[in-house]
């Protein structure tokens, strides 16, 4: 009963994204947002899985879709962030990874990310 809760599916798929399992890790994500379609958390972990697998048209997607769920939260300003690096848009990417930063000083992925294009741009 209560494995199939959002929060659960979602902490499973991170599991398997840590263990870079990225493929068991879309399945869980998905799953939780299918049962749950409205939770933002753990968004940035499930931009980041389809980043690696470079599905660009399932990140996209997901940026939009977060998108409309809300405008002042960080996480879909991450996975923004990773839909334009998946594009090789490093710069539009750091601007979405500091405007999630903006929303939220303390969301420490969001920090990650933006070192990593930092890295790419070589502009560290």
């Amino acid at each position: 009963h209560y494995f199939n809760t959002g929060w659960v599916l979602s902490n499973i798929g991170r599991a398997y994204w840590e263990c870079v399992k990225y493929s068991d890790a879309e399945r869980y994500f998905e799953e939780a947002y299918r049962i749950e379609p409205y939770r933002l958390e753990g968004l940035e972990y499930y931009s980041t899985c389809l980043w690696h697998m470079k599905k660009q048209v399932e990140l996209c997607h997901l940026a939009y879709t977060a998108l409309e769920k809300s405008l002042f939260a960080p996480e879909p300003w991450v996975v923004l962030g990773n839909c334009f690096s998946l594009q090789k848009e490093h710069e539009n990417a750091l601007k979405f990874f500091n405007r999630a930063i903006q929303l939220n000083p303390s969301f420490a992925y969001a920090h990650t990310l933006s070192g990593h294009e930092y890295v790419y741009n070589e502009d560290f």
